[in-house]
């Protein structure tokens, strides 16, 4: 079923019923405390207040973020990490959220780029979103994303002309919707977007070069929806900017260090070591073509 994406958030709870890589779910047991440890070092948390004008939700008003910075000065490109519905994995043992979330930026940062690991979650009150995907939904998380863009716009050290987009599952589904050609009409913007294994559905264009990643044997965010939606833009004469790497074998979450597991709703999830690597193969490759 091919879904327009004019209004995203009816599109979607029309869907099946779409959730996304739930650790929570998969029990993986509770943690005592809903954020970074008190001893954590290496960013810096800060609040980032969100564009009033045409704010989807008037409830909204701020998200966290953190902070990864490269030594020395200069205007540094930046990555926008989103998170899944899981969150950050807050109240998880061993936070596997906040860990990939970590290990992403630290790798960007040792690249050259400034991170900004972004929770839209906490701040609202939420640590886990799957099986309810919609309690903070696409359009909502979207302009997150472009509230974290002005502010990083006003930040000596980043060049806010490179700025790059990247989320996993709900937060990839999230990507999607912020690059969306037509939609948003804030003068903030992304260079790139990265979604690794999200939702896709019928879209009339991109504003910004895409790279999806996602598992070939995925049975959560299946790999064919994506496909499909390639080859509409194909058709339509724009998909010159979309680049869509499927890895065989490859179920959701396939980035994820943690053990093979089965969640409530019964999607199957397991590390793939190979697909990771090939990833940032895909990765380093696309933003030396479109982050110049």
């Amino acid at each position: 079923m091919m879904l327009s994406l004019l209004r995203p958030d009816r599109a979607i709870r029309a869907a099946l019923p779409f959730t996304l890589a739930g650790l929570l779910m998969a029990g993986l047991g509770a943690a005592a405390q809903a954020g970074p440890a008190a001893d954590e070092t290496g960013f810096q948390r800060v609040s980032i207040p969100l564009v009033a004008e045409g704010k989807p939700d008037a409830r909204d008003s701020a998200v966290a973020g953190y902070l990864f910075m490269p030594e020395g000065s200069g205007k540094f490109p930046a990555v926008v990490l989103i998170h899944g519905c899981n969150g950050y994995d807050w109240q998880v043992r061993g936070q596997p959220g906040w860990t990939l979330a970590k290990a992403y930026a630290r790798r960007y940062v040792a690249h050259g780029y400034a991170a900004l690991v972004l929770d839209s979650f906490e701040p609202r009150g939420i640590y886990n979103a799957c099986g309810q995907p919609m309690r903070v939904g696409p359009t909502r998380r979207a302009w997150d994303a472009l509230s974290a863009a002005r502010w990083l716009g006003t930040l000596s050290t980043i060049d806010h002309d490179r700025l790059v987009l990247q989320g996993d599952s709900h937060g990839g589904w999230t990507v999607l919707v912020t690059l969306q050609a037509g939609l948003w009409h804030l003068p903030e913007h992304f260079a790139a977007g990265i979604a690794l294994y999200p939702y896709c559905y019928d879209v009339g264009g991109f504003s910004a070069p895409l790279l999806i990643l996602i598992g070939g044997a995925d049975d959560w965010t299946p790999a064919w929806r994506c496909q499909q939606m390639v080859e509409t833009l194909h058709r339509a004469g724009k998909d010159g900017a979309v680049e869509l790497k499927i890895f065989p074998g490859a179920y959701h979450a396939y980035d994820f260090p943690v053990p093979a597991r089965t969640n409530a709703l019964g999607h199957f999830m397991r590390y793939d070591a190979a697909a990771t690597a090939a990833s940032w193969q895909a990765i380093d490759a696309f933003l030396a073509a479109h982050l110049r």
